[in-house]
């Protein structure tokens, strides 16, 4: 390896040994979820203003229609938490529906607002403060060429789910824990002991799974692969022109690092320089320092190949597939999947091309209907950008506070 990278690792080395490891948002973010409730009833003279940033509600309305599709399939007697009210799946059913009327009727921004105020009851997000800050950023589904073999230019490949990852519920010996943290993945051995997943490291620079059939797939470029694994799918298109879609599998459960926090550490660049193009770039310009700069972010997704849904877009974890713009990732033990949300933020919004034309207020309603490894606590979504050059640039440029909302139609006065 040439002394000026081998300086250059040691630099980054040296650096992260002496700084905690964090992921993407552990500067932005506090560390620590605030006590009570992720969300919290709003009485009606604190209600925000309830309007649309967008002309069009046909996405809202197709969001709402999938939404109805997922919570039919839960079992009707099942509960789902909203602050501290448990309702059963009905009461989102109902309020997706009555998203789709209020909708498809309401004439006026000002009729819009009036009539989601007497429709539903109104959460707020607690956020990542306990005083309602939640972070929006943004994902797409990018497109990449692919070959099913491993050939000339296509060295690198995608890995389906192994067969010796298994979950355990750790619920099952201590019944005092009951929520998600309850759950470990890792890899069962020879001896019968599960131990943590192989790291990117250990699968990508020490060939963990190399010859035992897990490949799928193969790409042309490992930053390409590692944006995959972070945006969690995409559309892969082959030489003879098919695309299919390479599906979110699993992961290894691994904290996610910041490639370009790696970067920033070592003073290559300021927080304010890097961005996705430039972070491409130099590891094109340094090929004998991209392996192990990659391996830094020891998370890895494995996926499963999937045909193409109609309208182009992958499925979410309701088994959906995503709206742009209407479907967020949120963290299902504060927001229920399938859950009609409102927010307010600050976006990116670009053109067709691709051109980011500015930075604007904006605020939309969205149902949950995925969920995220970085989405978790009140205090952050994710949301769906779509694919192509437009949906790239928004999700690239979304970082912003801003508010959520959990809407659910009122009850009914009670019978019995």
């Amino acid at each position: 390896m040439p002394g000026l990278i081998a300086n250059f690792l040691l630099s980054i080395a040296l650096t992260a040994a002496a700084q905690p490891s964090s992921t993407s948002t552990a500067a932005a973010l506090p560390t620590t979820t605030p006590a009570g409730p992720g969300l919290r009833l709003v009485a009606e003279a604190d209600l925000p203003r309830f309007e649309e940033s967008f002309k069009a509600r046909s996405g809202l309305i197709k969001a709402a229609k999938k939404a109805v599709r997922y919570l039919e399939s839960l079992p009707p007697g099942k509960t789902l938490r909203v602050g501290d009210r448990d309702y059963g799946p009905a009461a989102f059913i109902d309020s997706a529906k009555a998203m789709i009327a209020v909708a498809s009727q309401a004439k006026t921004a000002d009729e819009l607002d009036r009539r989601v105020r007497e429709t539903f009851d109104v959460y707020q997000s607690a956020g990542l403060d306990g005083q309602g800050r939640v972070v929006f950023s943004a994902y797409y589904q990018p497109l990449l060429p692919a070959s099913l073999k491993k050939a000339p230019g296509y060295p690198y490949p995608l890995y389906k789910r192994p067969p010796d990852m298994v979950e355990v519920d750790l619920s099952s010996f201590d019944k005092k824990l009951t929520n998600g943290d309850s759950l470990v993945l890792g890899r069962l051995g020879k001896d019968k002991r599960v131990t943590p997943y192989f790291s990117r490291a250990e699968i990508d620079r020490r060939k963990a799974l190399a010859g035992k059939g897990l490949e799928i797939v193969w790409l042309k470029d490992r930053f390409d692969a590692l944006n995959l694994h972070i945006q969690g799918s995409g559309i892969l298109k082959f030489a003879n022109g098919k695309e299919v879609l390479a599906k979110y599998a699993a992961t290894n459960a691994a904290t996610y690092h910041s490639v370009g926090l790696v970067l920033v550490k070592a003073g290559v660049f300021t927080r304010d320089e890097i961005t996705h193009d430039k972070l491409r770039d130099y590891l094109r310009k340094n090929p004998d320092a991209e392996g192990w700069i990659l391996s830094q972010n020891p998370r890895y997704t494995f996926f499963e190949l999937a045909p193409l849904p109609e309208d182009g877009e992958p499925f979410g974890a309701a088994e959906q597939s995503l709206v742009p713009a209407r479907s967020i990732a949120i963290d299902p033990s504060v927001v229920p999947l399938g859950a009609l949300t409102f927010f307010t933020t600050v976006s990116p919004q670009a053109d067709r091309d691709g051109r980011l034309l500015g930075m604007f207020p904006s605020s939309r309603f969205a149902f949950g209907l995925d969920t995220g490894g970085a989405i978790k606590s009140p205090g952050r979504v994710d949301i769906y950008a779509g694919h192509g050059p437009q949906a790239e640039t928004t999700a690239r440029g979304q970082w912003a506070d801003g508010k959520l909302f959990v809407l659910v139609k009122k009850l009914p006065a009670r019978e019995r």
